[in-house]
C-alpha cells in the first residue's frame, strides 16, 4: 500500500473514532437527564419528634403545576408542596416519602434544615447532614418555636417557595445583628472546639398581619425546646396536596423595639416578612398544621417569617433561649454588624443612629486567677439628620450605653447563667495561652466559670 494509502486510512480511522466518541458522549448526557428527570429537588427539610419518640421529616420542593415548561413558574402563586413521613430514623422516613413521591430525593439544591421545637437532641440530625452524600456544609440549620412542618407547609406568594424566602430573611438578618450565622459549617466547628456548644437562632411566623401584645412581651422569653409532647402531634404523616385558596393576602411586616435604661432603644426592625395563603390537605383527612378539612376556603391564613431570638445548644441539647436583644449583643462581640439601626434621645428629639462594626481587638490575660477577655469595640457612626457636635456627642453616648447593655445581656444569659461558651472563648485561648487551652479541653466548665468579659466601645463618626 502507497504512502498516500496509508496515511487515508489514518483518517479514515481518526474520524470513525471521533463519531463513536460523539454518540458515546450523546447517550451519556441522555442518561444524566434521565436519572434528573427521575428525582425531585428538595429545598428545605424539616425535622420533627412525636409523641412515641420517632422521627417526622418533612420535604419541601417545587410542586408539579410549577414546572415545567408547559407550566411555568409564577412567582405571584404558591408554587411549593410537602410530603411527610413519620419514621424510626430520619433516612427511614425520607426513604418513605420518596416511596409517596415515586421518586428519588435530591438533596443537592437544600437551602435549609429546620428543626422542630420538639428536637432535643441535634447529633442525629448532624449527623445525617455530615454523612449524606450531597448535602452543602453550607446550608441554613435553624429552630423554630412551632413544628418543623408547619413551616415548611406555609404556602407563600412573595417568592417561589418557602425556604428561598427564610434564606432572604437568615441573610439580611445576619447583617443588622438579629441572627447568629446559621450555617452547617459553622454549627460543626463551634459544636467541635466547645463540647457541642452552638447557637441556633429561631423562625417564627405572623398571623394575620400583626403579632398580639402578648407575643411581643413574652417573644423569645418562655420557649422550651425538645418537648416532643407539643405541636408535633397535630401533624399528620403522608402527601401534601395544595390547593390554592380563593382568599386574598396582605404583606406583613414585623418591627420590634429594644430599650436601655439610658432612654436609648432599639430603632424597629422591618423584619422580612412573606405573603402567604395557605392550605393543605392530606389524603384520606385533613391537613397537618391549625388548618383542618372542614374550614371555608373563603379565608386564608396571611403569615409571614421573622426571626426573633436563638437557642443555646449546649452538649447538643437545646440548653436555653436567648432574646433578641442578647443576641444583637452577641453579634457585636462576636461576628460585628453591618448596619444596627439605634434611636437615641436628645432633650426632647428622637433621632436615628446608624451603627455599624467596624474593628475588633481583643485581648486575654490572667488577673487574681481569672481570665479576663477585653474586647474592643471599634464601630462607626452615622446620623440621619444633621446634628450640632454638642448634639453628635450626645447621641453617641446613648448609642454606646444601649450598645453596652446589650453586650452585656449577652454575657450575664450565655456566660454567667448557662455557663455557655458562645464568645469563642476556646478559640482565644487558644491562639493566646495553650496551657489554659489545654486545661479548657479536658473541664470547659471550670475554665468557663473563671472568664470575665470587658467591653470598650470606641465611636468613630
Amino acid at each position: 500500500m502507497s504512502r498516500f494509502g496509508l496515511k487515508k486510512l489514518l483518517i479514515i480511522a481518526v474520524c470513525v473514532l471521533f463519531v463513536f466518541s460523539l454518540c458515546s458522549c450523546n447517550a451519556t448526557g441522555r442518561y444524566e437527564k434521565r436519572d434528573l428527570d427521575e428525582k425531585i429537588i428538595v429545598h428545605a427539610l424539616g425535622v420533627d419528634i412525636t409523641d412515641d419518640g420517632k422521627y417526622e421529616v418533612t420535604l419541601q420542593m417545587l410542586a408539579q403545576q410549577g414546572s415545567g415548561s408547559s407550566t411555568p413558574i409564577d412567582p405571584s402563586k404558591p408554587n411549593s408542596a410537602t410530603v411527610s413521613q413519620i419514621a424510626d430514623t430520619i433516612p427511614a422516613a425520607i426513604e418513605r416519602c420518596e416511596t409517596d413521591l415515586g421518586k428519588k430525593a435530591f438533596l443537592g439544591h437544600s437551602e435549609l434544615i429546620l428543626l422542630g421545637k420538639s428536637v432535643s437532641d441535634i447529633s442525629p440530625v448532624l449527623d445525617f447532614a455530615v454523612n449524606t452524600q450531597g448535602i452543602s456544609l453550607g446550608i441554613f440549620m435553624a429552630y423554630t418555636d412551632l413544628t418543623a412542618k408547619e413551616i415548611l407547609d406555609i404556602k407563600i406568594t412573595s417568592g417561589t417557595y418557602s425556604a428561598e424566602v427564610l434564606k432572604e430573611i437568615f441573610e439580611e438578618s445576619k447583617k443588622n445583628g438579629t441572627s447568629t450565622e446559621c450555617e452547617l459549617i459553622r454549627h460543626i466547628d463551634n459544636i467541635e472546639n466547645t463540647n457541642g456548644t452552638t447557637v441556633m437562632p429561631i423562625i417564627k411566623k405572623i398571623k394575620d398581619n400583626k403579632k398580639t401584645s402578648d407575643e411581643e412581651e413574652n417573644s423569645s422569653s418562655d420557649e422550651s425546646f425538645g418537648n416532643s409532647k407539643g405541636e408535633s402531634s397535630k401533624t399528620k404523616a403522608g402527601n401534601e396536596k395544595v390547593e390554592n385558596k380563593s382568599g386574598k393576602g396582605s404583606q406583613s411586616d414585623s418591627s420590634s423595639e429594644s430599650e436601655s435604661s439610658s432612654e436609648s432603644e432599639s430603632s424597629s426592625e422591618s423584619e422580612s416578612s412573606s405573603q402567604s395563603e395557605s392550605s393543605s390537605e392530606s389524603e384520606g383527612g385533613s391537613g397537618g398544621g391549625e388548618e383542618s378539612g372542614g374550614e371555608s376556603s373563603q379565608e386564608a391564613e396571611v403569615t409571614a417569617f421573622y426571626i426573633d431570638g436563638a437557642v443555646i445548644v449546649k452538649n447538643q441539647k437545646p440548653q436555653a433561649v436567648m432574646t433578641r436583644d442578647e443576641v444583637i449583643g452577641l453579634s457585636f462581640m462576636n461576628n460585628g454588624i453591618a448596619e444596627q439601626t439605634i434611636n437615641a434621645k436628645i432633650g426632647d428629639t428622637l433621632t436615628a443612629v446608624s451603627v455599624g462594626s467596624a474593628k475588633k481587638d481583643t485581648k486575654v490575660s490572667i488577673k487574681d486567677n481569672k481570665i479576663v477577655v477585653d474586647i474592643n469595640l471599634n464601630l462607626s457612626y452615622e446620623f440621619y439628620q444633621t446634628l450640632s457636635e454638642k448634639e453628635k456627642k450626645t447621641a453617641t453616648e446613648k448609642a454606646n450605653e444601649h450598645i453596652y447593655s446589650l453586650c452585656r445581656k449577652a454575657i450575664e444569659k450565655a456566660l454567667k447563667k448557662e455557663n455557655a461558651d458562645i464568645f469563642e472563648i476556646h478559640s482565644l485561648l487558644n491562639h493566646n495561652d495553650y496551657v489554659l487551652y489545654e486545661e479548657y479541653r479536658k473541664n470547659q466548665e471550670e475554665v468557663l466559670k473563671k472568664v470575665d468579659i470587658n467591653i470598650k466601645i470606641t465611636p468613630q463618626i
